[in-house]
């Protein structure tokens, strides 16, 4: 067996020694050094756990960034029509269709500048009186309720803007506020001035669309504007009261527009049946006739169109419109003259006949009776030779 080195053993027996003295001198320390470590400890533990709070709280902050998203309701989950609440209103007083609400409402482009602005509008839910975007949030506000509305352009005034403030095919951003709701009422319970004053409302909105071309939305308001101008006991006439006979004007006034924005949308039927209500108390109302001319040529019947242009020309002669309208009946009624005229020809076989390079040139020469004249002349002439003759002896 090998040697082994005794001095290495003596080092090894005296480190293990010294462990084990400082073993005892750490479980001899008196218990208020073992308190102090344990307070220290405690403090430690403290301090690891603020720690942790600390690197929870972006966690929280991050978790309350959806919950603010969240405030936006995306009414038709497109992102083009959005509502947070700014004022909570007053619970369960929503407008419904038919309701009219009076709003404040202040509109901005999406660099801020302002651009539609309403201290106090009034109109009525559902009836086309303004944009769509307001008319589909409104029954989603409370009474007295304050609001931020992201409307897209096609829900604002789309591709035509409204120049000089709106460009096209601008967003918009609104701060409403539902200032008051009214409950529908029938039209036949509110007094007749209340009634003008909504009937007309709504027509010079209806007017405001047609002037954008937007002819569906003016239909629409002008049929709601003839409920209101409508009155059921009284018809148009001479006998009529002065109120009365106003608000039926006003109410024909309805009815000949609604004709005239009938006709744009191709509706002919239903365009000939508004005019004619008009020219039942109006019989000569110039407009009327020109319109009820215009929708009878859009439907082929040029003769009975070109009866009514000639009627609404004589009353109005100088009217470049009825002119060049009249013309335009005269050479449709022309041209469908020619195609009978051939299909006729077709039917038994007639050629038609095609002018000669000198009818052409000269067709009042050609179409002279010369013929006629000739004999005509010598005929003359042979009964003056005649008679001259007989004068000569007889005298």
């Amino acid at each position: 067996m090998p040697e082994v080195d005794q001095s290495k053993e003596v080092k090894v027996e005296k480190v293990t020694e010294m462990n084990l003295e400082e073993e005892e001198e750490k479980t001899d320390l008196p218990e208020e050094e073992e308190e102090e470590e344990e307070e220290e400890e405690e403090e430690e533990m403290t301090d690891l756990s603020g720690e942790e709070e600390k690197t929870d709280l972006p966690e929280e902050e991050k978790t309350d960034l959806p919950e603010e998203e969240d405030e936006w309701l995306d009414v038709l989950s497109t992102g083009d029509l959005k509502k947070k609440v700014i004022k909570p209103g007053i619970t369960e007083s929503r407008p419904c269709k038919g309701t009219t609400v009076v709003i404040k409402a202040k509109g901005c482009l999406e660099n801020g500048k302002e651009a539609d602005i309403h201290n106090q509008l009034t109109f009525t839910v559902g009836d086309g009186e303004v944009i769509l975007g307001l008319d589909m949030i409104l029954p989603l506000m409370d009474k007295g309720e304050i609001a931020e509305v992201y409307i897209a352009s096609r829900f604002a005034f789309g591709s035509k803007g409204m120049p000089p403030n709106i460009p096209p095919e601008s967003n918009l951003n609104y701060r409403v506020e539902l200032m008051d709701c009214i409950p529908e009422e029938d039209p036949g319970s509110i007094p007749i001035e209340k009634r003008m004053v909504i009937g007309n409302r709504k027509r010079e909105r209806g007017n405001w669309w047609f002037n954008r071309e937007e002819y569906s939305l003016a239909i629409q308001c002008y049929n709601a504007a003839i409920d209101f101008l409508d009155d059921a006991e009284e018809e148009y006439g001479e006998d009529v009261k002065p109120e009365v006979a106003a608000i039926l004007t006003e109410r024909l006034k309805a009815l000949n527009n609604m004709g005239a924005a009938q006709m744009k949308v191709g509706a002919y039927e239903v365009a000939l049946k508004s005019l004619e209500a008009v020219l039942k108390c109006q019989p000569n109302n110039i407009k009327a006739l020109f319109r009820k001319g215009k929708v009878l040529g859009c439907q082929g019947k040029v003769k009975d169109s070109m009866k009514f242009l000639k009627r609404a020309l004589e009353l109005e002669p100088e009217s470049r419109l009825i002119h060049h309208e009249l013309a335009k009946m005269k050479e449709q009624a022309r041209e469908e003259a020619e195609s009978e005229k051939s299909l006729y020809r077709r039917m038994l076989n007639l050629k038609k006949t095609t002018p000669t390079q000198g009818e052409k040139r000269y067709p009042v020469i050609k179409s002279f009776p010369w013929k006629t004249w000739v004999a005509s002349f010598l005929v003359m002439l042979c009964l003056t030779t005649a008679g001259t003759q007989l004068y000569g002896y007889w005298k």
